[in-house]
């Protein structure tokens, strides 16, 4: 055979005579990226990325690696500027006609970096106990966030801009209930011991998060709280209306079963607990310690009788140890605490409780709109525009309240206006109990550690370090008053944090903020986007009746059952690509320092989503004409075109479709570089997380077709081949690469059933195992070997043949025997 010789990048390779330079670089262990090429692929066939461009010394223009024969004494070089120039221009022409979103807006907008797509997915496709774990990957209460959290992510949906967002947090709650309702075992695994022993101080949502996290990393974590229960705020500051203590309880006991958490009631950082003799029992330190003190009221009469803090009432109800009584009260404050505080007012028998605010409306308020909207329809009343200005006692008992009304003043430099007094227009409101809430502040447990100005615990940001060595702090006791996600997150980057010091790890990386994005806000999406897209409302959160609800502590809002969840789930418009994880462009890009940012993206949709296609979906506006697609079908089964190229060479009006011979083996999805061609029953994108990938063998024939499982928790995602395994080198037919739904089915047999008394109930293997063994005797002996007969199934392999026939012979007697596969 003849060889050539040549050189790149220094290093000297020999090929046979006919090889491209992309199989140059690639026998000396040489990384040429590209886009079009398939590696099983000796056409010499070039596509259209153009980033495979190499230079050679002697010539002028830059060559196409992938369809370049090579030649004699060539010298090539692979990474020179004019190169790297051209690939990064190449890369961003082709961004720019690229329209999709990498990340879907709700996963970017969560605090907690929740895969949201991806775990409504899993709901729509009855995947309930594989949601939850996903969500707990990052959030480790489904059940209390899914309760009360400010849903950041609802806030970008975009089916907005169809009709109504995604309910998203009430199917995370949903979820969560169907597991607990259903004694699901989650079957959280923990790593094995790594021998650190760590303190964590504060048992509240904070603390737990950390030591959910710290234990599954292997670490022995001691919890110390306060109290004599854990929940922290969860327990003593939201009432059971919103989050009932006995879902609570099985939350925490969830984390718990994680192993490896001591928990510690009953003790107190400065008074039986000391931080330096935490710091000398163990490895690290971590202070969750929150923001549970409220802002005191500063104006006259403040300490009278019958005026409380709100988190000190709420702790009360929650405790059963509420003494207050009365008629008429007032809550001074905007925030959650404030209307909640009011709306349990209700429920001790308050006849009418009045909220105070500086504000000018109900939008001004701090409390989410959930909340608000439920405090009005349980009638709480709302004064605006007055702030109190000092308490007294009421003559005839009571309380007397000065308010100073307030007016809107002159602007400021923003163009703001100012709220100021009206001159002579105090007055006065009598009550009889008077609750504030004007926010929280921390409390610093050791007079080592810095405070900020707001009085809260300096940290490095990077590393969650406080001020002293072996220390760490998180949740609200250094950011303050914050949504329960942004505590959960803020704990649980303390907790990675620590982990990473403790190993000697180096900082994982940054979240990676490369994303396409078909518009950042509402206003930058397209319509046409969602051409096509039927009008389908939200489901209705079931509530009890308000002025029932107001009388007692029972849940208000009662929870999807399976049918309504089933529906939200399917109204998900799948924004987030199916590719992430596995999208060629991306990684070209990323590597090659593209930015489309900065660079460019397409901004609105040219072509309409393609669903003819049994089992792929087709959306042309994320090609990039590499052509990998059609190159890959070794059934010429896929027609790609364009009309055109304009002036960078990018293909213009392009068409895609399927011939009638098309097999659907799905081999063309595989190779998309782009995510263009979608497998519709992927419905949950991966997302910067850990997935398993399980080599196994194809049970729906004996021809031992090798494939690969893409397998998160116990759900499989998806299907792949291997190209360079026997017998199928890349290949499956439909039913490997897509008909693998069945192992999810719930109606699929997980045990044996042995009819008895005319049902079928479950058995043992070898209950099952006798039973068969017992029959075939009988028949046997009854009516002779030649009555019985063997009949292998087309999944059986050589192997199992083998043995049934030998079984068949040996042990029955018989050559009755067939194979439904038999030529």
């Amino acid at each position: 055979m003849k060889t050539i010789s040549l050189t790149i990048d220094t290093e000297a390779v020999c090929i046979p005579a006919g090889a491209t330079l992309l199989d140059a670089a690639r026998q000396a262990g040489i990384t040429i990226p590209t886009l079009c090429h398939l590696p099983e692929d000796t056409s010499g066939a070039c596509g259209n990325c153009g980033i495979c461009a190499v230079s050679c010394e002697g010539k002028e223009k830059l060559l196409s690696a992938c369809c370049t024969p090579a030649e004699e004494g060539m010298v090539i070089h692979t990474e020179t500027q004019a190169v790297q120039e051209h690939r990064q221009q190449r890369l961003a022409a082709l961004a720019e006609q690229h329209f999709g979103d990498c990340k879907a807006p709700c996963n970017l907008t969560c605090p907690g970096q929740i895969n949201v797509q991806g775990y409504i997915g899993h709901v729509a496709k009855g995947q309930y106990e594989e949601a939850v774990r996903l969500v707990m990957e990052k959030n480790p209460f489904p059940f209390s966030v899914g309760r009360v959290c400010r849903r950041f992510c609802e806030s970008r949906c975009r089916r907005m801009l169809v009709d109504e967002a995604i309910a998203i947090n009430h199917l995370k709650r949903f979820t969560a209930d169907w597991c607990m309702k259903h004694q699901v075992d989650l079957g959280i695994p923990r790593q094995p011991a790594t021998g650190k022993q760590l303190a964590v101080v504060g048992g509240g949502p904070a603390g737990l998060t950390a030591a959910y996290y710290l234990a599954k990393n292997g670490h022995e974590v001691h919890l110390y709280e306060a109290e004599d229960n854990l929940g922290g705020l969860l327990r003593y500051g939201i009432p059971a209306y919103k989050v009932p203590k006995e879902v609570l309880d099985y939350e925490i006991n969830t984390i718990l079963n994680v192993g490896g958490i001591h928990v510690h009631t009953g003790t107190i950082l400065g008074k039986n607990l000391r931080l330096d003799t935490l710091k000398e029992r163990f490895d690290a330190v971590l202070l969750t310690v929150g923001a549970g003190v409220d802002q005191p009221l500063s104006i006259p009469g403040s300490e009278l009788p019958g005026v409380l803090s709100g988190l000190i009432f709420l702790r009360q109800c929650n405790t059963g140890q509420v003494k207050l009584h009365g008629k008429r009260a007032a809550v001074l404050g905007g925030s959650n605490i404030a209307l909640e505080s009011a709306r349990s007012l209700l429920r001790l028998g308050y006849e009418q409780v009045t909220v105070i605010n500086a504000k000018t409306d109900k939008e001004g308020l701090s409390a989410t709109p959930s909340t608000l909207r439920e405090a009005e329809a349980e009638q709480v009343d709302f004064l605006f525009m007055a702030e109190p200005v000092a308490l007294r006692t009421h003559q005839d008992g009571g309380l007397e309240i000065e308010l100073s009304r307030l007016k809107l003043g002159a602007a400021d430099k923003r163009g703001r206006q100012q709220l100021e007094p009206v001159a002579g227009a105090n007055c006065l409101l009598r009550v009889d109990t008077v609750i504030y809430a004007l926010g929280q502040v921390a409390t610093a447990p050791d007079t080592a550690l810095s405070l900020s100005p707001n009085q809260l615990i300096q940290q490095d940001s990077r590393t969650s370090l406080s001020s002293v060595d072996k220390v760490y702090v998180a949740g609200e006791a250094v950011s303050g008053s914050k949504a329960l996600i942004q505590v959960i997150s803020s704990a649980r980057k303390a907790a990675e944090n620590i982990h990473a010091q403790l190993m000697g790890l180096g900082k994982a990386p940054a979240e990676q903020r490369f994303n396409f994005t078909r518009g950042k806000a509402f206003a930058n999406v397209q319509l046409n986007t969602f051409a096509g897209i039927q009008v389908q409302m939200r489901e209705a959160m079931p509530e009890r009746p308000f002025q029932q609800a107001r009388c007692d502590q029972e849940q208000v809002r009662l929870g999807y059952d399976e049918a309504a969840a089933q529906r939200e789930a399917q109204r998900c418009l799948s924004c987030g690509c199916m590719a992430f994880d596995h999208c060629d462009f991306k990684t070209r890009c990323i590597e090659n320092g593209v930015d489309p940012n900065k660079t460019g993206m397409a901004t609105e949709a040219l072509y309409a989503k393609d669903n003819a296609h049994a089992l792929l979906e087709v959306d042309l506006n994320k090609c990039i004409y590499c052509r990998r697609c059609a190159n890959a079908c070794e059934y010429d089964a896929l027609d790609l075109r364009c009309n055109s190229f304009d002036e960078q060479g990018r293909a213009q009006g392009l068409s895609l479709y399927f011939k009638e011979h098309c097999v659907h083996c799905g081999n063309c999805a595989d190779h998309c570089s782009t995510g263009t061609l979608r497998k519709k029953d992927l419905l949950v994108p991966v997302v910067e997380e850990e997935v398993r990938r399980v080599r196994t063998t194809c049970p729906y024939c004996g021809a031992g077709c090798q494939m690969q499982l893409k397998v998160k928790g116990n759900t499989i995602l998806e299907v792949h081949s291997e190209p360079d395994l026997a017998p199928n080198y890349g290949a499956l037919c439909v039913k490997g690469r897509f008909a693998f739904d069945f192992v999810h089915s719930r109606e699929r047999l997980t045990s044996p059933l042995i009819r008895r008394d005319g049902k079928l109930v479950e058995a043992t293997w070898d209950e099952a195992y006798n039973f068969i063994a017992t029959k075939l005797k009988d028949i046997k002996d009854q009516h002779g070997p030649d009555a019985v007969a063997g009949f292998s199934c087309a999944r059986a392999t050589n192997e199992e043949n083998f043995f049934m026939q030998k079984f068949m012979r040996t042990v029955i007697g018989t050559n009755n025997i067939d194979h439904c596969a038999r030529l």
